[in-house]
């Protein structure tokens, strides 16, 4: 009879620790920036590291955040939708689950729209200043076309679905003409240009996608400085990689 006694006291205080290990799961913070929102799931659900999944409701003009959530044992950080069982309890089922790379400072998760129950497609890139310094660009290729480009005198090439970062710093001039192509078959077209004003101070996201509704290439420029959490937002103002927004004619 003591020995029984004894292992339950042993299991009781495993199980024990086992749930203050699970509670005492390291927070981590995140921003989060929406190319697109998925009309089914305009607003998401994160992970708290001390209640229940909190409601963000996506943006796709500014990079929100940094918002408390944690990662699983795995390094992995789950987003998640807000649904009732059949029982009509509360549920959060999983939407999109991505690894934080434990060489990622401050990782910003951008999110893409799929079909089918996952709703979205997350990527990962570093935000910090020391992967992300001022005056610098990260371009990331959301096209089925391989990119290249111009800008000022620094020469782009990326692949689709891959980043590409750079820093046009070294050009001595205060305006940079900018030119963006892409490859259609054996052919490069033209579906960006225009001039921008180099900023010291400032870090550009650009993405290029296929507009969907066009069929038509374009390129898109986000702020990386205007981070903020969804209740202090207010309107930002056009960045200079807006004015190639709209794509010149195919060349």
């Amino acid at each position: 009879m003591k020995s029984v006694f004894l292992v339950y006291i042993a299991l009781a205080l495993l199980s024990t620790g086992l749930f203050a290990q699970k509670d005492k799961a390291p927070p981590t913070e995140v921003s989060i920036y929406a190319f697109e929102r998925n009309k089914q799931h305009q607003t998401i659900f994160l992970e708290s590291p001390k209640n229940e999944p909190y409601e963000i409701t996506l943006s796709k003009a500014n990079i929100l955040g940094p918002f408390k959530t944690v990662k699983d044992e795995n390094g992995k950080v789950t987003i998640r939708k807000k649904a009732k069982d059949a029982e009509g309890a509360i549920i959060y089922p999983q939407l999109s689950k991505v690894t934080i790379p434990t060489h990622v400072k401050e990782p910003l998760l951008i999110l893409i729209p799929i079909s089918g129950n996952r709703a979205y497609k997350t990527y990962v890139i570093d935000r910090s200043l020391s992967s992300f310094p001022k005056a610098s660009y990260k371009i990331f290729n959301l096209s089925p076309s391989l990119i290249r480009g111009i800008v000022g005198k620094t020469r782009v090439t990326v692949a689709p679905r891959k980043l590409f970062a750079f820093n046009p710093s070294s050009n001595v001039e205060d305006i940079m003409d900018v030119h963006f192509q892409y490859k259609n078959a054996e052919k490069w077209k033209t579906f960006g240009r225009t001039r921008w004003v180099k900023m010291q101070e400032k870090r550009t996201l650009l993405c290029v996608y296929l507009d969907s509704k066009t069929k038509r290439m374009r390129i898109r420029g986000v702020n990386m400085e205007s981070i903020q959490p969804l209740r202090d937002r207010k309107k930002t103002t056009e960045t200079p990689e807006q004015a190639i927004a709209q794509p010149v004619e195919n060349q």
